[in-house]
């Protein structure tokens, strides 16, 4: 197919096996055995190695903290998103008739399809092979990445504290996914407002449902 030749141009690596890009390619609610939640387990793995050994040889002085802040920022669903949409990836990838109907794919199934992706040409080529993509792919954003990120939760109590308010809550409103592939909707209340954040893990979400809030209350009520 045309497309998936535009794709396999696009990431800069041609499949030796089809086979894993097709399956890259099946999402979860097509209800197929081989669809691509394993390619994404290991695509997630595959981001995390090669990102991290990156960030090392930038920045070999910062403390392990500074570079995990660094790390969420670029594994995130929300950077995978993005790389997604440069990729094109929503005009080839397979899902049920319900989500294939929608104006646009939800971020979190483009973000889950770039790394089942990465998983795929993991295991077609290679990791020195999966790493020559995502350092060609995340470059412009590890260039961007000039400050390390801030904690969301961290700077959200503190913003809360100097107004004299109490620490936020947070609360799981929904989880789904398989064992291996966990999603994770969590909710963060406060004194000034609520949001929503998605994320891998619970942890994950907390964070992404914090710097949500916090963002919205720095334009709303100022620094």
């Amino acid at each position: 197919m045309a497309s998936l030749n535009t794709l396999q141009e696009t990431i800069g690596h041609y499949f030796a096996d089809m086979s894993l890009l097709n399956r890259a390619l099946r999402h979860a609610s097509l209800n197929v055995d081989d669809d691509n939640e394993a390619l994404e387990f290991l695509g997630d793995r595959v981001l995390g190695l090669a990102i991290s050994q990156t960030l090392v040889a930038r920045y070999p002085s910062e403390p392990e903290g500074a570079l995990s802040r660094r790390l969420s920022q670029l594994v995130s669903g929300k950077t995978c998103a993005k790389v997604a949409k440069a990729w094109n990836i929503a005009a080839v990838l397979k899902t049920d008739s319900g989500i294939q109907n929608r104006t646009k794919l939800p971020d979190a199934i483009l973000a889950d399809a770039c790394e089942a992706i990465l998983g795929a040409v993991f295991l077609d080529a290679g990791f020195d092979k999966a790493y020559a993509v995502i350092n060609t792919h995340w470059a412009d954003l590890l260039d961007a990445q000039e400050d390390v990120p801030i904690d969301g939760k961290t700077a959200l109590q503190e913003y809360l504290a100097k107004r004299g308010h109490d620490f936020p809550t947070y609360e799981i409103i929904e989880q789904s996914g398989a064992a291996h592939a966990p999603h994770f909707i969590v909710a963060t209340k406060s004194a000034l407002g609520t949001a929503q954040g998605e994320g891998k893990s619970r942890k994950k979400a907390e964070q992404a449902a914090a710097l949500d809030l916090l963002i919205r209350l720095k334009k709303e009520y100022g620094e």
